[in-house]
């Protein structure tokens, strides 16, 4: 079953009110993020689900766009940009092979819980890679699932046959590490806070 946008659109108002698996881990990728921002950075986030991670970090640059392929998640990150009447945000309906990455435009790009949701990480890390300006970051959270416990591998295949589980890509956190090294970038920041689990920043 390929994973659509229709999967995430029935899930959208659930996963809206999910709770983070750790918010202590979360604050900390927040915080280690904001590390690279000034209040003119332009940034891009892609798979943005809801918007939360965008939202929150809208007071410390000077404008993000953020994309996600499902109507329902864009619809609620809007409602949130209104509530909360933030103005430099913009969240597009897009899926990641359809986004506009125009060259040198950005000086951070964000890709959360995203690249083991997608299928050619290396084309997408190309346009990522000449999207960025000179010395900007690429900033993802990735579950490595080759890293993770058999019955985690197990069961996925399972899941997203029944359509309870996207399509997932297999990689191990090196794996994932030396195709951002193929790309061009240089390694900031690797932390994997959980087995399977992996927080990389990466430097053009």
């Amino acid at each position: 079953m390929t994973t659509t946008a229709e999967f995430w659109d029935k899930i959208s108002i659930k996963y809206a009110k999910k709770d983070v698996p750790s918010q202590d881990i979360y604050e900390e990728k927040l915080a280690r993020t904001q590390k690279l921002f000034t209040k003119d950075s332009i940034v891009m986030e892609f798979g943005c689900g809801t918007g939360t991670t965008s939202l929150i970090h809208s007071p410390y640059v000077g404008e993000i766009i953020a994309y996600d392929y499902s109507p329902g998640m864009i619809d609620i990150a809007n409602q949130k940009k209104n509530e909360k009447q933030i103005d430099n945000v913009t969240f597009e309906v897009k899926s990641v092979e359809d986004i506009p990455f125009q060259t040198e435009s950005f000086d951070v790009i964000m890709a959360h819980s995203i690249l083991h949701l997608t299928q050619d990480n290396e084309q997408i890390l190309k346009k990522a890679y000449n999207a960025l300006r000179p010395g900007g970051y690429f900033v993802s959270s990735s579950g490595c699932i080759k890293e993770m416990n058999l019955f985690i591998r197990g069961i996925i295949p399972v899941m997203t046959s029944i359509g309870k589980a996207p399509e997932i890509t297999k990689f191990t956190s090196n794996e994932l590490i030396e195709l951002h090294k193929k790309t061009g970038f240089k390694i900031y920041d690797a932390w994997t806070y959980k087995k399977g689990e992996l927080f990389l920043i990466v430097q053009k």
